[in-house]
């Protein structure tokens, strides 16, 4: 039986003191990427906002925001294809020890990347819900197993993922490092196209409810 992974692998802040100044360079240029991008979603939202106070064009102005935060909740969820920049990652294990915790410290150095979207082997679509575990027959994701090499495509800022992964104590040096003896291709990409989806969850005990005020 597998054992589903929950705890992040320690070491971080190891790995900020031992930093090398351009991988310090390297995860502030990350960074300031993605500052931008909240810095233009902020400045969207606001005028957004200006817009449906003002009265004009009120009602369509409502209904466009209202789509653009379904579209935007689907591909959070996972249930709806998604398209946009970002990068591609290779990873071969000759030796089979990519395991869960491995993969689970990536795709959580990803989302601290600003990973909007994450796929693995065209297959998977990793989602709040996903979860990653040691089987028999090796890693499994969602009870799939992933088999080698791994591709996983992300979709975000290219530079900023990039950054993310190749930051000493990473994603790439642990799988390069000794302990592992993989090794790790990262591709920035203008274009990455995500077709797998997941099924819609059902809550059984959340429900929404109307903010106060």
């Amino acid at each position: 039986m597998g054992v589903v992974v929950q705890l992040r692998a320690q070491g971080e802040q190891e790995g900020f003191t031992n930093a090398r100044r351009a991988d310090l360079i390297q995860l502030l240029d990350g960074l300031s990427a993605e500052t931008r991008r909240l810095e233009d979603e902020l400045s969207a939202l606001e005028n957004t906002r200006q817009e449906l106070e003002s009265g004009a064009g009120a009602e369509q102005a409502a209904r466009e925001e209202a789509a653009r935060r379904r579209d935007e909740l689907a591909i959070l969820a996972g249930t709806a294809p998604a398209e946009g920049p970002g990068i591609r990652l290779r990873i071969t294990d000759p030796e089979g020890k990519v395991g869960s915790q491995v993969m689970l410290n990536a795709v959580e150095e990803l989302r601290d990347g600003g990973a909007e979207v994450i796929e693995i082997n065209d297959s998977i679509r990793v989602g709040g819900s996903t979860w990653f575990a040691d089987g028999p027959d090796g890693l499994l994701v969602d009870g799939q197993v992933v088999t080698t090499p791994i591709t996983v495509e992300v979709v975000g800022d290219p530079i900023a993922l990039e950054g993310a992964v190749r930051f000493r104590g990473g994603l790439v040096s642990q799988i390069s490092g000794p302990q592992v003896g993989g090794d790790v291709r990262v591709t920035q990409s203008d274009l990455l196209e995500i077709d797998s989806v997941r099924p819609a969850e059902d809550f059984q005990y959340a429900e929404p409810v109307e903010p106060p005020g």
